[in-house]
């Protein structure tokens, strides 16, 4: 059993490397690191030069080291933690002496870059979670159109998508559908599309979003999801909304969503 301040640790190191700014440093710095690889590889340098490079690219290996042994400290679990980032504990094993001969296992750091390229974008403000919700909000604030009930539940809904993608204790799995749901979101290609079917055509978004949730429901603890969930009444009360929100939507509908994003 955790201490309460152990966990509380383990919160605030997630939530640190979770920071925008933070994957941002990360990625430059395993940019400037395969360079230090290539260069050591390729250029014709002589001994101190070439010395230097290493010097400064083990210390590089010695801080995703660090980094890497925090990421594991706030992990849900060890297998969770394994499971993400097994290929980069292999990319720093050069740093050992013995190990020195695999030295080129530190290219395999070049792969992260591709993990972080969805926070890259979000760090530059290609697609902002917040402002999308506000969009949102702004957007269907007055409607009292067909359906309104559950049309006025999807900024909450969205936004608490957005909030859990950001928790640590939701696993890649859960992060992944998270992430399906937000892309139906954002992209322009859904079922019933707003440029169409005008603010009722939120109706898909909500469906897909609640889905989701509800599923994520019952794989985490209760509190996890109710946390996230910031509307009005209580997260049970709006995931007991579905099988209605299912009916109004209509089953060819669903099944095309379904097909759609694979659920």
């Amino acid at each position: 059993m955790k201490s309460p301040l152990v966990r509380k640790l383990k919160r605030s190191v997630d939530r640190f490397f979770r920071m925008p700014v933070v994957d941002a440093c990360i990625m430059a710095i395993i940019f400037a690191s395969v360079v230090l690889i290539l260069i050591e590889f390729y250029h014709g340098l002589d001994a101190q030069k070439l010395k230097i490079i290493m010097l400064v690219s083990d210390v590089i290996t010695g801080v995703f080291i660090v980094e890497l042994s925090l990421r594991w400290f706030a992990a849900p679990s060890t297998k969770a933690h394994w499971r993400e980032f097994w290929i980069d504990w292999i990319s720093v094993i050069p740093v050992f002496r013995p190990m020195r001969i695999l030295r080129f296992f530190r290219a395999l750091r070049l792969l992260r870059l591709f993990r972080f390229g969805l926070l890259a974008h979000r760090f530059a403000r290609t697609f902002e979670p917040r402002q999308y919700g506000d969009a949102l909000r702004e957007e269907i604030a007055h409607y009292t159109g067909k359906h309104s009930e559950f049309i006025l539940l999807v900024p909450d809904l969205f936004d608490m998508l957005s909030r859990l993608l950001e928790d640590g204790r939701v696993e890649r799995t859960g992060r992944q559908k998270v992430c399906q749901a937000i892309a139906y979101f954002i992209t322009p290609f859904d079922v019933l599309p707003e440029e169409v079917y005008g603010v009722e055509g939120y109706i898909d978004q909500c469906y897909v979003a609640l889905h989701v949730l509800s599923s994520l429901k019952a794989e985490l603890p209760d509190f996890v999801v109710d946390e996230a969930w910031e509307g009005e009444g209580t997260f049970a009360e709006v995931a007991a909304m579905l099988p209605a929100l299912r009916a109004k939507l209509q089953p060819e509908n669903v099944d095309k969503v379904h097909r759609y994003l694979g659920l």
